[in-house]
């Protein structure tokens, strides 16, 4: 758990884009310093997004992409330690870390492939540039997991929001509902969730789903959110179980 804390607080740091290209690159900067020792490559270097990889893409090759926006909103950045709860400016650097500390841990599978996108809190543009660069690559999506914070699920001490279920179907639905279950992980389901770039991958006909941390407060308000330090292990567990089914 403290390690934890300790990445969330150096990823939550600035990050900004105007539509074309990150003009903030302090968090953009962080991530490729975490991940230079790894054996991941950075294998897209896009104005609006930077993708890992453990392996060269080749043509046809099919790919779990799990998509983590790295633009804020905030005037400042903060993460603070409250006790029971951490409080802060989240989004979205609270499942950057997330994924960040299963990458770093090696606890990922091959094939599935991480992109830091930024624009996402406007047109989405990192997100169309992933689908755009892997294409151009003979790449396959097989599905797009997306990370963000949502308010869902906090009043009921869930520890997993799982929205925006898009183009997936019944049989994949039931095994990663089935999968988190088995991990025993608290969890909401909302299918109609506030848009986020699920839908812009579902755009683009790949199947995708958001796997967000519940917080509570104004996502984007400079004063942070809370956090609920319980809800971290299991929101990781579900991610990796979910991620290893996928693939």
């Amino acid at each position: 758990m403290n390690d934890f804390v300790e990445l969330l607080n150096v990823v939550t740091t600035d990050s900004r884009d105007n539509g074309e290209v990150f003009t903030v690159t302090n968090r953009i900067s962080v991530i490729e310093k975490l991940l230079e020792t790894t054996d991941y490559k950075l294998v897209v270097n896009e104005p609006l997004v930077r993708l890992y990889s453990k392996r060269n893409i080749c043509e046809g090759d099919t790919v779990v992409l799990v998509s983590s926006h790295a633009d804020s909103l905030y005037e400042a950045c903060f993460c603070r330690d409250e006790g029971e709860f951490l409080r802060g400016t989240f989004d979205n650097s609270l499942t950057n870390a997330a994924i960040l500390s299963l990458m770093l841990q090696g606890a990922l599978p091959d094939n599935v492939v991480v992109a830091f996108t930024g624009d996402e809190e406007h047109d989405s543009q990192g997100a169309v540039q992933t689908v755009l660069a892997l294409g151009r690559m003979g790449c396959v999506i097989k599905f797009a997991v997306v990370l963000d914070v949502t308010n869902t699920g906090w009043e009921g001490g869930a520890c997993l929001a799982l929205e925006n279920d898009l183009g997936v179907d019944l049989l994949t639905a039931h095994r990663i509902v089935e999968t988190v279950d088995s991990v025993g992980v608290k969890y909401e389901f909302k299918h109609d969730a506030e848009p986020d770039e699920s839908w812009d991958y579902n755009d683009y006909g790949i199947p995708a789903l958001s796997l967000c941390v519940p917080v509570n407060g104004d996502l984007h308000s400079d004063k942070g959110v809370h956090l609920c330090k319980k809800s971290l292990t299991p929101y990781m567990e579900a991610l990796s179980v979910v991620l290893n089914i996928l693939t």
